[in-house]
């Protein structure tokens, strides 16, 4: 498995943890490569940049199968920057190189980048000769094959529910949930959880949460800045004082355990995603898990992991109507399905 890996605070590496639990409790012999030289791994080794990548070559031959979890940012340095454009081919080659040397290596595809035009050339190339790539939903399958123009064989595609893989951290109901965190039992609460950055859009369910004007109702936004860079850091200030003007909306500023990030969603009545951009979500995918309706922005591929209870929004206006259609149906969505122990076990 090439993967970011816990303690190290990332999405993927927590989905990554829980793929290798699944392997490992079906009986499989899994290693660990971390692409950063951080996690909890057998192999912490940099696969950042330039030809780094080719270091895998070294162990791939010992290997009868080969997961990567992808996200071009592990692996590139400078995509998108001109004056780097000789380090971001050499990247790309290498994985020219290991898609073709390497058959036995499945790409799981957090997030692949839409390159444009000519530029996006040998990108396609490269994706033309993976070996296999899984995603968690046709709309990110039928976005990236329109763009980059190509039409992969089924024998080289999966479509993966993002939430496959999951386990549950957390045994407590809704009630003991609440009283654990300290929210009010009579209260409907709503749940912005996760990194928090700008393209999460966690303002834009403050604003419209605010508007809404559903009294006694509150909105928790919950969560750290994945990077501690100066715009993560300046929206985190906005979001501070949003919660600090606004009745009902209040920020908790920590990063979130896997018990934590289960323990928030089952004390919820809604979750809210009210992203600008994504592929898919691991926070929707363990919102079905925990069996909690959410409110959803209609980008990338989350229309396909939504269900029949979750409501769906394109503009800010209709986000707030979700707010309130939402606040209508109360809080018995939530309690019919959070007050009962949820039990997940691991395939055998």
């Amino acid at each position: 498995m090439v993967s970011t890996y816990p303690p190290k605070r990332c999405g993927i590496g927590a989905y990554a943890e829980q793929s290798v639990a699944q392997l490992r409790a079906q009986g499989h012999v899994v290693d660990i490569v971390s692409p950063d030289l951080q996690g909890n791994v057998d192999f912490a080794w940099d696969l950042h940049g330039g030809k780094k990548l080719l270091r895998l070559f070294r162990i791939l031959p010992y290997y009868d199968r080969v997961i990567l979890q992808y996200h071009w940012a592990f692996f590139y340095r400078h995509l998108f920057q001109r004056e780097r454009r000789w380090e971001t081919l050499q990247t790309t080659l290498c994985f020219v190189l290991l898609f073709l040397r390497c058959r036995k290596l499945e790409v799981v595809a957090h997030e692949i980048p839409y390159i444009p035009g000519k530029q996006g050339w040998l990108y396609k190339w490269k994706w033309k000769l993976a070996p296999k790539i899984i995603v968690h939903t046709r709309a990110e399958l039928d976005h990236f094959q329109q763009h980059y123009k190509i039409s992969l064989p089924a024998s080289r595609v999966e479509i993966r529910s993002h939430h496959d893989v999951f386990q549950k951290f957390s045994d407590h109901t809704r009630e003991s949930a609440r009283a654990k965190l300290g929210i009010g039992k009579g209260n409907l609460v709503f749940l912005c959880v996760g990194f928090i950055q700008r393209h999460k859009g966690f303002h834009r369910a403050a604003e419209a949460f605010e508007r809404a004007g559903l009294g006694e109702a509150q909105l928790f936004i919950v969560g750290s800045p994945r990077v501690p860079d100066i715009e993560n850091l300046k929206y985190l200030a906005e979001l501070r004082q949003m919660a600090a003007t606004m009745p009902g909306v209040h920020l908790r500023d920590s990063f979130v355990s896997n018990e934590d990030f289960d323990t928030w969603v089952t004390a919820a009545d809604w979750v809210v995603l009210p992203y600008s951009e994504i592929w898919s979500s691991g926070v929707l995918a363990r919102t079905r898990l925990l069996q909690r309706p959410a409110i959803i922005s209609a980008v990338g591929g989350l229309p396909d992991q939504a269900d029949d209870s979750d409501l769906l929004f394109n503009t800010d206006e209709e986000l707030l109507s979700a707010f309130q259609t939402a606040a209508a149906r109360g809080s018995q969505s939530g309690m019919a399905q959070g007050d009962r122990q949820i039990s997940l076990e691991l395939p055998k």
